[in-house]
């Protein structure tokens, strides 16, 4: 029993810290000094990563997978000899990990669009390719 409470604290907080990330990651003062410290070329990689692993379908079927199992751990309750409400609290944090595990995807693919967002207000172009330069002022002059 506590286990199985320890264990739903733990998935509650992973739950917690991607909606988290969803939402303020990251902030345009973070975005800055990620910026300062390492440049043009490495903020604009790390969000060209975050966009290619949006789009990877892994997560996704591995999420559909857990969740197909948590299905069938529930239907053989009767075969574990438990009351169904007591296998659908061992299988909580399954579960809400599932759901954590669905959406990654669309976590990724917002933070990037916020990333993007950051640098249109700097009057830059996220779309275009700067080339191998370090994308100093020539290579976004008008």
């Amino acid at each position: 029993m506590a286990s199985g409470i320890v264990a739903a604290l733990i998935a509650v907080l992973t739950l917690g810290f991607e909606e988290g990330m969803r939402r303020f990651y990251p902030s345009k003062a973070t975005w800055l000094g990620l910026r300062s410290k390492h440049g043009r070329r490495a903020v604009r990689a790390m969000r060209e990563r975050m966009d290619h692993a949006a789009e990877n379908r892994l997560t996704r079927a591995l999420a559909t997978l857990l969740v197909g199992l948590v299905i069938i751990w529930v239907a053989s309750a009767s075969l574990l000899d438990k009351r169904w409400q007591e296998v659908v609290l061992d299988v909580l944090p399954t579960a809400l990990v599932g759901i954590a595990m669905m959406r990654t995807s669309s976590t990724l693919r917002r933070i990037a669009e916020r990333m993007k967002d950051y640098e249109r207000d700097l009057g830059e172009d996220p779309d275009r390719d700067y080339g191998t330069g370090d994308g100093g002022p020539a290579a976004i002059a008008l």
